[in-house]
């Protein structure tokens, strides 16, 4: 009986031992991955949002308004010169996975307010994070707003968002046209920025910025250093997605700033990027998005996508690990890419 036991007990191990070879050598759908990591650590990361998403996200826009539709303002892809004020409504069921796509149905109410009444909504939320979107080149204002929709879902936290919307003029061939607007919404973004850290007063400010974003943040945080009376400002996080800012000018005119005014900058890139690859043809934008250190020969398409992007969003669980928990590249389950010859830290986002 022992014998036969004992007989059982190898072949169980044996099976064990199999199946993980098996794993390693084959891909495994992520339904089998979740049960595996279940059964190997004990315990899967939920990515479920288990609560009904009904929720108001503020809005900032320098865009002209349009003619109301379904009893929600709009606005145009046409800069203004002042900014306007406002509220969203979003709703979602409960049983969506984190990383669903949100469609525009999820847009309920878009609101105009006064400003008094937009200061009393950041005033009211002010014990809570607040979480600021900056949408890239061509977006409109409808597409943003379910952007923005989607991080604040997809975070599934405790916190104010707020999508600072410029006039983005909505046309794929209208780079020049966005790049151009950048400098003059700049000056409302650092307005914002300064009414919140000098009366909304929030724990943390974190800054989710894509592609022209990213340039837009850079001017307003170098205008908020040069000027002595905002150094004290201090944004937790940056976060730059695919971010179309040339290198050099980086390191030459904004690096100071970013290292005096946030504590910390994490910056997502593509490998296979071909909006800032076509930017570096046409424009001469070496981007800070551009993954400069690979070598000729690198095929990450075989390692999966070097931190790849669905619908111009990062992995949203690495998102949701980096602004949720706050947890460090080495924590939050990537592969390090050790095929640079430079000492930037890169990581990869598995599938």
């Amino acid at each position: 009986m022992r014998k036969k036991a004992a007989i059982i007990l190898l072949l169980v191990a044996l099976c064990y031992i199999l199946g993980l070879v098996t794993a390693s050598y084959f891909p495994v759908s992520a339904d089998v991955g979740a049960v595996l990591t279940k059964l190997l650590q004990g315990k899967v990361r939920p990515f479920m949002v288990k609560r009904n998403f009904n929720e108001t996200i503020g809005y900032v826009t320098d865009r002209k308004a349009g003619p109301p539709a379904d009893g929600n303002v709009t606005y145009l892809g046409e800069y203004a010169g002042e900014v306007s004020y406002g509220l969203i409504k979003v709703q979602l069921p409960g049983d969506q996975p984190a990383g669903s796509p949100v469609t525009a149905g999820a847009i309920k109410k878009v609101e105009s307010i006064p400003y008094p009444t937009f200061f009393k909504f950041l005033r009211d939320q002010s014990p809570k994070p607040l979480v600021i979107w900056i949408h890239g080149y061509r977006l409109s204002f409808p597409a943003s707003t379910v952007y923005c929709a989607q991080i604040a879902r997809d975070l599934n936290i405790d916190a104010n968002v707020l999508t600072f919307d410029w006039a983005s003029n909505e046309s794929v061939l209208g780079y020049t046209r966005d790049l151009l607007q950048v400098p003059q919404s700049t000056k409302h973004l650092v307005d914002l920025l300064e009414t919140i850290n000098r009366e909304a007063k929030p724990p943390k400010i974190i800054i989710i910025a894509h592609s022209l974003g990213c340039r837009l943040v850079c001017l307003a945080l170098q205008k908020l250093y040069n000027d002595p009376n905002t150094r004290n400002l201090k944004l937790d996080h940056v976060v730059f997605l695919a971010p179309n800012v040339d290198r050099a000018e980086f390191d030459q005119s904004f690096k100071a700033e970013f290292q005096a005014l946030v504590n910390r900058l994490t910056i997502y890139v593509a490998s296979d990027d071909n909006i800032l690859l076509l930017g570096k043809l046409l424009y001469n934008v070496d981007s800070i998005g551009l993954p400069e250190q690979f070598s000729p020969d690198t095929n990450l398409d075989e390692i999966q996508t070097f931190l790849y992007y669905e619908k111009q969003l990062p992995g949203k669980k690495d998102l949701f690990w980096l602004i949720h928990d706050d947890y460090p590249a080495a924590k939050r389950h990537l592969l390090k890419y050790k095929g640079g010859k430079s000492r930037t830290d890169y990581w990869v986002i598995p599938p």
